[in-house]
């Protein structure tokens, strides 16, 4: 039996978020450490592509850095998750979008499309930063192991 990716399953992400938070505050002999309801949002938008082993080391590296009775909001959770929640500031799509420009054929499904444009925009990130995975990651707002894991699927080389 294979379990589906923690993005496909986001309304466990709560209950992982309390057990966990639980587990380390005792392993750190920490107290009362709970996580705000917005932090909660925020782990339950990123699409956690170190699957449940990211969000472990998401919750813990919060819990030891805090102290008793506190509360992790989304500022103590890293910079990589807090930038998935600040929308980039770009113009909504018209009824005119050409997707032709993008050398996307219409006849063909979403995933597909998006799997094309995704793998142009990261070539073209990957070569604007000679192949440097970190800064195209960074670039991107994804982790480094988030750009690898794509790489591999798309089958990308890094060095351009």
């Amino acid at each position: 039996m294979q379990v589906p990716p923690l993005r496909e399953r986001r309304s466990e992400i709560p209950e992982l978020v309390n057990y966990y938070v639980n587990h380390y505050a005792t392993k750190f002999g920490r107290r009362d450490i709970t996580a705000t309801p917005q932090a909660v949002d925020l782990l339950m938008v990123n699409d956690w592509p170190g699957n449940i082993r990211q969000l472990c080391n998401e919750l813990q590296r919060a819990v030891a850095r805090a102290e008793d009775g506190t509360l992790i909001t989304p500022d103590q959770l890293s910079p990589e998750l807090r930038r998935v929640s600040q929308s980039p500031e770009s113009e909504p799509l018209r009824g005119d979008f050409d997707a032709e420009a993008f050398d996307i054929p219409l006849n063909v499904s979403l995933p597909v499309a998006v799997e094309k444009l995704e793998r142009r925009i990261i070539a073209e990130v990957l070569s604007r930063h000679n192949g440097n995975v970190s800064r195209a990651a960074r670039e991107l707002g994804l982790t480094r192991r988030g750009l690898q894991l794509k790489l591999g699927r798309y089958r990308i080389a890094a060095k351009v």
